[in-house]
């Protein structure tokens, strides 16, 4: 693998997966806050009003217009497409002894007889609703082992959760959406862990050999951080998002080149709804760029609510990761 193959990677591993340290307790924002963090956060804006902008006029290019419409006459695959990386997804996690994730093992029968029952579920629609009812008593049985913090990192499951149960009501319209704000959230959450727990990826790199482009490594780790949360902000808000799927795609798939078969284990859902929202895409412009204002308003708010987003998430991640919180230390200790 070259040097640029290994240098993209970093943004986008999972790092709790892959060191050995132990010590998860985030640092308070005055130590996250530095002038390099004030330089990229700043950039990071700069560049996602300029995605704000540009959106619109990109999807007027012809060709980009073309490549839409495929993808457009690919939806009716989105729902099977769903079941099947899902099922095949879960069952690699039966067949390594997890559930959920790579770093989450199961403590008894019943939890793997869920997983089964999940996995079982999905064979027919009428079922689904049944592993959507499976994958929610996993998510809290890991919630309550590992700590609510920990499972964050998993909340696209509460998405899939959504989407399973309401696939035959009438609010399955609202799935995509739900699914979208969900993956991005879990994006942004593991972003906020390179932003406050910037040592642990800074010892995967160190221990893998990962190139920072010239950069120190300490902030590499912090570009990637926000690579990831901008990222996560375009799938909440809906700019860019066929183009962020296929980014994400790419780069994942760079990951298994390092990490092979804990990135296929860990990646192979997120990789199924990032095929999905390729082909789904989002039908109308986002709420905030909608809006009867003008367009300097319209792109202010987007900023704004970033700020609002991102400064939010973190103070709520680094109170969440202390041991006086409650909530990073589950019933039993992390295997």
């Amino acid at each position: 693998m070259n040097i640029v193959q290994q240098a993209i990677i970093a943004p986008y591993l999972h790092v709790k997966w892959f060191v050995r340290d132990s010590e998860w307790t985030p640092q308070s924002l005055t130590h996250v806050i530095t002038p390099t963090f004030v330089f990229w956060f700043g950039f990071t804006l700069a560049i996602l009003l300029l995605i704000s902008i540009c959106d619109p006029l990109i999807k007027r290019i012809a060709f980009v217009q073309k490549i839409e419409g495929f993808m457009s006459r690919l939806e009716p695959f989105q729902f099977p497409i769903l079941r099947i990386g899902l099922g095949i997804g879960l069952l690699l996690q039966l067949g390594t002894g997890t559930y959920l994730a790579p770093d989450l093992i199961p403590n008894d029968w019943g939890t793997t007889a869920l997983l089964v029952i999940a996995t079982l579920g999905l064979l027919h629609k009428r079922t689904l609703v049944v592993s959507g009812f499976a994958l929610l008593t996993l998510f809290i049985i890991a919630s309550i082992t590992y700590g609510l913090f920990h499972s964050l990192d998993y909340m696209f499951y509460l998405g899939i959760i959504y989407y399973l149960l309401v696939s035959a009501t009438r609010f399955h319209k609202t799935s995509l959406t739900v699914l979208y704000t969900f993956t991005g959230l879990s994006l942004a959450w593991l972003a906020m862990e390179k932003l406050t727990l910037a040592k642990l990826a800074c010892s995967l790199m160190h221990e893998y050999g990962i190139a920072s482009l010239g950069f120190s490594v300490e902030d590499f780790v912090l570009i990637s951080a926000f690579i990831e949360v901008g990222l996560a902000w375009a799938f909440i808000v809906g700019i860019l998002n066929r183009f962020t799927a296929l980014m994400l795609t790419g780069l994942f798939l760079t990951t298994t080149m390092v990490f092979g078969i804990t990135e296929i284990i860990g990646h192979m859902i997120v990789h199924t709804l990032l095929i999905i929202f390729l082909i789904g895409g989002r039908k109308n412009k986002p709420f905030i760029l909608r809006l009867n204002w003008f367009p300097v308003l319209r792109h202010a708010l987007l900023l704004i609510l970033f700020c609002v987003f991102l400064f939010g998430f973190m103070l709520l991640y680094v109170w969440m990761g202390q041991p006086s919180s409650g909530l990073s230390i589950g019933i039993t200790p992390l295997l």
